[in-house]
């Protein structure tokens, strides 16, 4: 069976189904993201925004802990990232504006403005030295 569409039509599909590609754009968060760093701490993150929304700015609150379950205190914490597949980074720049209590920190101003792989950066100073962290998840 062959379809017989005109162009106008066609072209109204096609751009919809394009458009509806789009239309599911958040994912719940059912656990912290977390990853080990290169000093063998533990970094987790929760969004305040669940379900992450694309295009929604939001906050995340960061826990850093030691091996043995210490919270890391009065770090300075640096945010980068993007996506790797498409080599661009983050289309904001979220900055740690405060430790909300002792190894807990503030993160706001994170968006992501498409669906896909990302990885979010961190580099941490204390007095201890510096150490990164790398996570890396899809939306």
């Amino acid at each position: 069976m062959q379809l017989n569409l005109s162009r106008p039509l066609l072209l109204t599909l096609l751009y919809c189904g394009c458009l509806s590609s789009y239309s599911v754009n958040s994912i719940a968060q059912d656990r912290p993201l977390e990853t080990e760093t290169r000093a063998g701490n533990l970094l987790q993150v929760n969004s305040l925004l669940d379900p992450i929304e694309i295009n929604r700015i939001h906050s995340w609150e960061m826990t850093l802990l030691t091996a043995d379950n210490q919270p890391i205190q009065n770090a300075t914490i640096s945010v980068a990232g993007g996506m790797p597949d498409h080599d661009h980074g983050l289309p904001t720049l979220p900055q740690v504006t405060r430790e909300i209590s002792a190894g807990r920190y503030l993160i706001e101003g994170i968006r992501f403005h498409m669906p896909g792989r990302w990885e979010i950066n961190f580099s941490i100073e204390t007095d201890a030295g510096t150490d990164i962290a790398t996570l890396d998840f899809s939306l």
